[in-house]
């Protein structure tokens, strides 16, 4: 009786720990893409496809130029770590980021469809709605235009972060990312 007193206490710390845990680390998802059959032998360098273009997410750090250019500096360390050059003309590779950032909610305490069963005590409050953010990375052939690999990541998003721990996390969701990407061949 003991032995199962004390699992079931510390399945209960496990889970008041794990769900207290916030921030971009919560419920990390990151989902390699890569595209089957491309010889990565064949790529040396890489540039930035679209400079100039950013979508706004709304997000004051997010869209702030010294927190794009902190993670561009990272993105070109982990890629240098790889074995790849980034250059400003004539790449191999086109490397691109999309930001997405959405409104979630608890589906089941939101639907019309359940408030007349038994819901009274299931009131939505801020604990129900919250921000996820998804960083999606492309990586493109430069001659011909094809996608030659990918890499998808999704998290909440702490918006009580500070900025220099949002640019932290933001960093190492793209080192956790560029795991997967193939390391050129010596």
């Amino acid at each position: 009786m003991k032995t199962m007193l004390r699992a079931a206490l510390a399945i209960l710390i496990i889970a008041v720990v794990a769900c207290s845990q916030k921030g971009l680390d919560s419920r990390l998802i990151v989902e390699p893409k890569p595209v089957p059959g491309v010889d990565f032998t064949q790529y040396k360098t890489w540039s930035w496809g679209r400079q100039g273009e950013y979508v706004q997410t709304g997000i004051e750090a997010l869209d702030a130029p010294e927190f794009r250019a902190g993670v561009g500096n990272h993105t070109i360390s982990e890629m240098s770590k790889l074995g790849y050059t980034h250059v400003d003309g004539a790449p191999d590779m086109l490397l691109m980021f999309h930001v997405a950032v959405e409104e979630r909610y608890d589906e089941v305490k939101m639907n019309p469809a359940y408030q007349g069963y038994d819901m009274a005590g299931a009131n939505v409050n801020s604990d129900d709605m919250w921000k996820e953010g998804s960083l999606i990375m492309f990586v493109i052939d430069a001659k011909s235009g094809q996608q030659i690999w990918g890499s998808t990541a999704t998290a909440e998003l702490d918006e009580l972060a500070d900025y220099e721990t949002k640019k932290k996390r933001f960093n190492e969701v793209i080192t956790k990312m560029l795991a997967d990407f193939p390391k050129r061949p010596q």
